[in-house]
């Protein structure tokens, strides 16, 4: 099995430092924010940090710009704000609670739903000791049905087949076919074992038998591809974030609770939403919109490696509304956060560009 470097990635309490001070993540398993999370989170980030709350392709949260004290951590007013507004129910697991859920699943569509699983696994996942081991980038995925979860590439997944039944993917690997009350206890076990026989990889997909070790067996079958759609939808409504990016004022227009962050560097919120302040407010609500298929890594300066503004050419790019194909613009050829769907990586600093497959 191959040597890799642990896992860096970045928790509250565990900060990354980057070119404009340090980064601190924060997960919400299936992108449930606690009450009054980003609102609280906003007042953080204004006091401690560079004012904004930024999202990620897992459905997290980051905290960026942040000063650290003077041994090096993260100033103990900003954990314990965090940790007060819910951020923070497992200190040894907070880098492990990665987990992507369907957003719409109970609101709009969908075979079943799987919203009662969230919380379940979360909860399961922090009582057990032994998986504080997991890698902070593995990552559990509940699907209900539809398809949308199951394609970025999850760890260990659960698809619904029916309103009772639910397939489990290994990897890239069909799994078991459970009933929906034995999902949590099957993925717990799963990813004990993982741990167990891990080595040092990463992934489900990095090990030997890229999952059999596991129980998977075959090929995945393959789900329609499944486009977020935006706008008032019925049983709620979608908000994309231009670049993953809320400003004070965005979060300001925000309702306190029922807030749902998507992997898609978006926002499911409740049906009452007003489409209007909302999109005044800087939220894109349409499929219309270039800014689905634009996306951004941090770029300079916030990132010390990147070779240039991937943000401001970001915004250009959307704003010349040609965009037929999704596009990913990047500073360096590490190309962080790039959709696992087909796309063009575009290069702030020349320009080149190529298609990639992932």
């Amino acid at each position: 099995m191959p040597e890799i470097p642990p896992d860096r990635c970045p928790g509250l309490l565990r900060p990354h430092l980057a070119a404009d001070g340090a980064l601190v993540r924060l997960r919400t398993p299936g992108g449930r924010v606690p009450s009054s999370g980003l609102q609280q989170l906003s007042a953080a980030s204004q006091k401690f940090a560079d004012g904004d709350v930024h999202l990620t392709s897992r459905g997290n949260l980051q905290v960026r710009g942040i000063s650290l004290d003077e041994c090096g951590k993260v100033p103990a007013d900003l954990v314990d704000a965090i940790a007060a507004a819910g951020y923070l129910p497992s200190p040894t697991h907070e880098r492990v609670r990665n987990l992507v859920a369907s957003p719409l699943s109970g609101l709009v569509d969908g075979v079943a739903d799987i919203r009662p699983l969230i919380g379940a696994l979360d909860t399961a996942l922090c009582a057990e000791p032994a998986l504080v081991e997991l890698p902070g980038r593995f990552l559990f995925g509940l699907d209900d049905g539809r398809g949308d979860v199951a394609g970025l590439r999850c760890d260990l997944a659960a698809i619904a087949v029916d309103t009772h039944t639910m397939r489990v993917g290994i990897g890239e690997l069909v799994g078991p076919t459970v009933p929906m009350p034995q999902v949590v206890d099957t993925l717990i076990d799963l990813a004990l074992r993982f741990v167990q026989t891990r080595g040092t990889v990463w992934h489900v997909r990095q090990l030997p038998g890229r999952g059999a070790e596991l129980g998977g067996d075959g090929p995945a079958p393959a789900l329609a591809s499944h486009a977020m759609p935006y706008g008032a939808l019925g049983g709620a409504v979608s908000l994309l974030v231009p670049l993953g990016i809320l400003t004070s004022s965005m979060i300001a227009t925000l309702p306190d609770d029922d807030v749902i962050v998507t992997p898609w560097r978006g926002l499911v919120l409740p049906s009452g939403a007003d489409p209007g302040a909302l999109s005044d407010a800087g939220f894109v609500l349409s499929d219309d919109s270039a800014w689905p298929r634009v996306t951004a890594c941090t770029g300079s300066p916030g990132c010390s490696l990147a070779r240039g503004d991937t943000r401001a050419l970001a915004r250009r790019t959307a704003a010349s509304d040609t965009t037929a194909d999704r596009i990913h613009i990047v500073g360096c050829e590490r190309a962080c956060g790039a959709p696992n769907s087909p796309h063009t990586l575009v290069f702030s600093s020349r320009s080149t560009s190529h298609r990639s497959s992932t």
